[in-house]
């Protein structure tokens, strides 16, 4: 299969797209079929902390540690710092892990992790959707640098199968 895609068409496009959303459910690592950034975040922060990986209904938070802090993940594909992670509407969470990926690698970029208050007390807030945002720029000035520990997890990616293996 050719890794060019300037012949293709939009639909063809789109098949390729699904062929990796079925693998990549198959293999476990995504836990839905939403672009699936958000679910490759969720599990490189349940492979680095361990603990439970909560089903995705769960309110305020993604993963509950074994020491039983709550962590929220926000991930974003960006380049440069402009760039916003999606809205916080509860904050019934310990911390929050950012991860941004750089857009022609998908590497991650950065990592960083804050805390409630820190999200709360830094965010830009909008009181017509009740929500909170944050810029990859506010973020990177922002909590406790997790780069490296993310991206040892984000190596492991492939080595767990399921979401119910022990990440550890």
């Amino acid at each position: 299969m050719s890794d060019d895609l300037t012949s293709l068409t939009a639909r063809q496009l789109l098949e390729r797209i699904e062929d990796a959303l079925r693998e990549l459910l198959r293999r476990g690592i995504v836990r839905s079929r939403n672009a699936p950034l958000g679910d490759v975040a969720e599990r490189i922060v349940w492979l680095a902390r361990g603990g439970t990986l909560e089903p995705n209904s769960t309110k305020s938070h993604d993963v509950t540690t074994p020491s039983g802090d709550r962590i929220q993940v926000k991930a974003r594909i960006m380049s440069g710092n402009g760039g916003k992670f999606s809205q916080f509407r509860s904050f019934e969470f310990t911390t929050a892990v950012f991860l941004t990926f750089d857009p022609k690698t998908l590497d991650i970029a950065y990592a960083r992790e804050l805390t409630s208050a820190e999200v709360t007390g830094n965010g830009s807030k909008s009181g017509w959707t009740n929500a909170t945002t944050l810029t990859g720029g506010r973020v990177r000035g922002l909590g406790t640098d997790v780069t490296d520990e993310m991206r040892v997890a984000y190596a492991r990616l492939d080595e767990v199968s399921s979401p119910l293996d022990d990440p550890a």
